[in-house]
């Protein structure tokens, strides 16, 4: 909600050509917000059933029940992702799609966001990131993970890039 480049229904469809809906496993959005890339999601295949929602926000996660009834939603800090999902009963995820601001964490509130969510993938499995900024939006040398930018969405005069994030 505070991007300087708020998403929208064309960044919403290149992240839901991000999915690998054929994987077992829900598809997990960190920071579902208002729901835009929810809604995107939805409409590039994936069923709200299959959803899980993680939103800090109170107000915000109200909004998302209201509106996405068929998802699931857990409400609670992606930086605890690894309790959350475990509390949740997740034990496996098709795919990853986050907005959260990820780039200005520290990297060992990266580390606890992205390292659980890849464990959870596994083999051949993508946490999906977008960033407004120039560079990569997680420090995967530092993670010891592999990435690739994949794709980026002019809005305005800045690219919204979406990275791509995995184990070997």
């Amino acid at each position: 909600m505070g991007a300087l480049l708020p998403s929208g229904p064309r960044v919403a469809g290149v992240l839901a050509r991000q999915m690998a809906l054929e994987r077992a496993g829900p598809v997990l959005e960190l920071g579902a917000g208002t729901g835009t890339i929810t809604r995107g999601l939805i409409a590039g295949g994936c069923p709200p059933e299959r959803l899980v929602l993680v939103e800090s926000e109170a107000e915000l996660a109200a909004h998302l029940r209201q509106h996405y009834p068929r998802t699931r939603l857990i409400r609670g800090d992606a930086r605890k992702i690894d309790a959350l999902l475990a509390q949740a009963g997740i034990g496996r995820l098709a795919t990853v799609i986050s907005t959260l601001p990820i780039k200005w964490f520290p990297l060992e509130e990266q580390r606890a966001v992205v390292m659980p969510c890849l464990r959870q993938l596994g083999p051949r499995g993508y946490f999906v990131q977008i960033t407004n900024a120039p560079t990569a939006p997680v420090d995967a040398r530092q993670l010891r993970i592999n990435a690739a930018r994949v794709d980026a969405v002019w809005l305005h005069f800045l690219p919204v890039q979406v990275w791509r994030f995995w184990l070997d």
